[in-house]
């Protein structure tokens, strides 16, 4: 079977949840005997990473210019809506895709490049199904208008285009199928939707398995590792804000690739608003599952992710994986993932900053059992392995 994954971007460099989904589904449909390629646009590429060169196990993955329909279109602009928010037009990837032929088209991202792959499916008969990563059935009013916000005043040449090329098709509820990474969407649009797969992120445990070195020494400070962008979602205000209530050994180290750039401003000013700026550790992305966040693993105390919506949470599994305790707001998904496995994880409300400081310190407290949790937490792990949730993914394209 020829598969293609239609993603807005796939930059090693500045790596996100959808960005891994994909790969890593991508690599195991491989490995099951498919044809597989990606099909994204040049945002924020530059050069690099595992698919630089050809190679057995990874996918080839195909980046094509694109085009933000705003005018005046600024360097600056273009930046933020490379790294969020974006919606742009890409008509060199629909030819190459068009050319392949593929018999699955699988899109990761919504607006023109989601219209332009029901349409092309309409053309060929290829079956089509989009997945929801994002949580948009709990995004907040007020992020939702942010994302609006670089564009404002600018003229949106876009939308002619869309009427004279008669681009208004209906995402998701035209695409073949639909898969949810959330459960919140799962149980929105199976109630309007005849295809709805609910597939949950998942983790190659023997990547992070192992020892754990050095966490918890006397020799050194106490890590709260949080794996996330540096984004108003993930909320890394919060622990900034926990920081004066814990004790003066205790660091956060912020690991991810920087989305809003004026949210990293804030963080930073806070802390040392705060008097704790020493105690915070910004660290940047680091390539998904390499040496590198293997280490920042095993050198955590708590892994904390205090996100404001989250669909999932891929970094959770990792944390479990790892054998490192899990603090987590109940927000969306990630609530559920950690109510699903009693035991595995701390979770308090989100946007509850004095909860998260509480959560913190009892796992930090020498009374915690962290044996317990850590060995609650590996099993849950184990039950997302990404073979097992490829294979779950082909038998709906099947059924498309």
């Amino acid at each position: 079977m020829r598969i293609a994954h239609v993603l807005r971007r796939i930059s090693f460099a500045d790596w996100g949840g959808t960005e891994q989904v994909v790969w890593n589904l991508a690599r195991a449909q491989m490995r099951a005997g498919h044809d597989v390629r990606l099909f994204a646009t040049e945002a924020l590429y530059r050069g690099g990473g595992p698919d630089a060169a050809p190679s057995p196990g990874n996918p080839p993955v195909l980046r094509f210019p694109c085009v933000y329909p705003w005018f005046p279109m600024t360097r600056r602009v273009r930046s933020t809506l490379d790294r969020k928010g974006g919606n742009p037009l890409a008509p060199a990837l629909f030819r190459e895709l068009r050319r392949w032929g593929p018999d699955v088209v699988h899109c990761h991202a919504m607006g023109r490049l989601a219209e332009g792959c029901v349409r092309l499916c309409e053309r060929t008969g290829a079956r089509s199904a989009v997945s929801l990563h994002g949580g948009g059935a709990n995004v907040p009013a007020a992020e939702a208008a942010s994302l609006r916000e670089p564009t404002r005043g600018l003229f949106p040449w876009g939308k002619a285009l869309e009427k004279a090329l008669r681009l208004n098709r209906r995402v998701p509820e035209d695409f073949g199928g639909v898969v949810c990474v959330g459960e919140d969407e799962y149980e929105h649009w199976r109630a309007v939707h005849p295809r709805v797969l609910f597939l949950p992120n998942g983790v190659d445990v023997s990547i992070f398995a192992g020892d754990r070195a050095g966490a918890g020494s006397a020799a050194g400070p106490r890590i709260v590792l949080c794996v996330a962008r540096i984004d108003r979602q993930k909320d890394q205000m919060a622990l900034v804000e926990a920081l004066p209530a814990l004790p003066g050994d205790v660091r956060v180290r912020l690991v991810g690739p920087v989305t809003q750039p004026d949210y990293r401003d804030a963080l930073l000013s806070r802390a040392a608003a705060l008097g704790v700026a020493g105690r915070l550790e910004i660290v940047g992305a680091v390539p998904p599952s390499s040496p590198e966040l293997v280490a920042e693993y095993r050198r955590a105390d708590v892994f904390a992710l205090p996100s404001r919506h989250e669909p999932f949470g891929i970094a959770v599994l990792e944390a479990w994986a790892a054998g490192v305790p899990v603090v987590a707001s109940g927000a969306g998904g990630l609530g559920r993932l950690c109510a699903a496995n009693p035991g595995a994880a701390a979770t308090f409300p989100p946007g509850d900053g004095a909860a998260l400081a509480a959560a913190l310190s009892r796992v930090l407290s020498p009374d915690f059992d962290r044996a317990s949790a850590v060995a609650v937490g590996r099993a849950a792990a184990a039950r997302y392995d990404w073979s097992a949730l490829a294979a779950r993914l082909l038998d709906f394209y099947a059924a498309l």
